[in-house]
């Protein structure tokens, strides 16, 4: 049953609650089940499918752990955040008539979450969170800074931000007493410093492969680990979509980026992932321009039908100049 904020912020306070996050963790997941842990004291966040890089570096930050195992004895509600379903969450085993889902993807018509809050008009889950909790004056630094890390994570350091965004993220770091360099030195630290990190984006440029349609560039590279972190590179470096895989023991695993004059053409990584797993096997979704896909198969292949699906939504269409940014961390 689809909510209010207002509804959500009532069932959140009774009963003992669980938070899960979905598989890979990113930052927008991560700051959203802190910032919930924080304000309504739920000790309990699991992470049956891991966590991100960059979410496991929030919570260090943050001083906080998450579960890796489901665990449904003795849990009233779980809060499901930045997921909608099995598929979404990478994971099965979930109570779903127990489940309180929190979501800004498209709403799909197969959630069968006991209560549920899906806004599609929001960039980051995070920009609900703040909703949900009726925006307070003052906020500790610490639900400041998990905030504030899902927004600036999922809108690209506010590339892909609306005005909720921008409005959300300034009452936020007024609340907190944060500044903007409080939360970047998050993202510094990881994307800047890691040397893994680094090496993966050389090792992506390196052996990228493009194809060009009219106006576009597609790419795609296949390396051993931080496939996000490649796929940046490879829009760094002109490509407008980009796709970056590695051949992992059980299957594999690709991420997806698009800048925005590929999304203003229509372009949705999410739903082309979702799509492609839907008839070649294996889970994908996310953003527009952010996406992730895993399952089993050969990479190299799965990597060619995915540059395949986003040249033909290409094909035949102009670029738009007043949205030619690059869409890069």
């Amino acid at each position: 049953m689809m909510c209010r904020p207002e509804e959500i912020n009532k069932a959140l306070a009774t009963g003992k609650n669980a938070i899960l996050m979905h598989s890979n963790a990113d930052m927008d997941c991560v700051g959203s089940a802190a910032a919930l842990s924080f304000h309504y004291g739920i000790e309990c966040v699991m992470a049956p499918g891991g966590i991100s890089h960059l979410g496991k570096k929030l919570l260090s930050a943050l001083n906080l752990e998450a579960r890796p195992n489901l665990e449904t004895d003795g849990i009233d509600q779980f809060i499901v955040v930045d997921a909608q379903d099995d598929s979404s969450l990478g994971y099965s085993g979930t109570p779903w008539d127990r489940a309180i889902v929190i979501d800004h993807h498209r709403k799909k018509e197969t959630m069968n979450a006991a209560l549920a809050i899906v806004d599609e008009n929001s960039s980051s889950c995070c920009e609900i969170i703040w909703e949900i909790i009726d925006r307070p004056k003052k906020i500790s630094r610490e639900m400041g800074m998990c905030l504030m890390a899902g927004i600036v994570a999922d809108t690209g350091h506010f590339r892909r931000g609306g005005v909720s965004a921008f409005r959300c993220a300034s009452e936020i770091l007024e609340a907190a007493g944060l500044s903007m360099d409080d939360i970047l030195l998050l993202f510094e630290s990881a994307e800047d410093q890691d040397m893994s990190r680094r090496i993966s984006r050389l090792k992506g440029a390196q052996r990228m492969k493009y194809d060009r349609v009219g106006e576009w560039l597609v790419a795609v590279t296949e390396i051993g680990a931080f496939e996000a972190a490649a796929a940046h590179a490879l829009l760094s470096v002109g490509a407008d979509v980009a796709f970056a895989g590695s051949q992992k023991e059980e299957g594999f695993r690709i991420t997806g980026r698009a800048n925005q004059s590929a999304v203003g053409t229509g372009v949705h990584l999410g739903e082309l992932f979702h799509r492609i797993a839907g008839e070649c096997g294996g889970e994908g979704g996310g953003h527009d321009g952010a996406a992730g896909f895993t399952g089993n198969g050969d990479v190299e292949s799965m990597l060619d039908i995915c540059s395949q699906n986003a040249i033909i939504t290409l094909k035949g269409k102009k670029k738009n100049e007043k949205t030619n940014e690059e869409n890069v961390l």
